[in-house]
């Protein structure tokens, strides 16, 4: 398993304000690929590939609420 940190500049955040952070991206060498930005502000994007190519995208602002939850299947 390869996990990847590394700070991103300035961009829009969930919430709407420009924030700075971090993303972290992790693969198994199997299929698996997952990425989180976590946010200065405390807002988090995730997306997660799988092993069949379904993804699954989440997306939550710094108040914990979950704008985004949604999966899509793979063929």
């Amino acid at each position: 398993m390869t996990t990847t940190v590394s700070r991103f500049e300035t961009g829009l955040a969930p919430c709407g304000k420009k924030r700075d952070g971090e993303s972290v991206m992790t693969e198994d060498h199997q299929g698996l690929f997952t990425e989180d930005r976590r946010y200065s502000c405390g807002c988090r994007t995730t997306k997660e590939e799988y092993h069949d190519g379904s993804v699954h995208f989440m997306v939550v602002n710094h108040h914990g609420k979950v704008l985004l939850d949604e999966e899509l299947r793979g063929e």
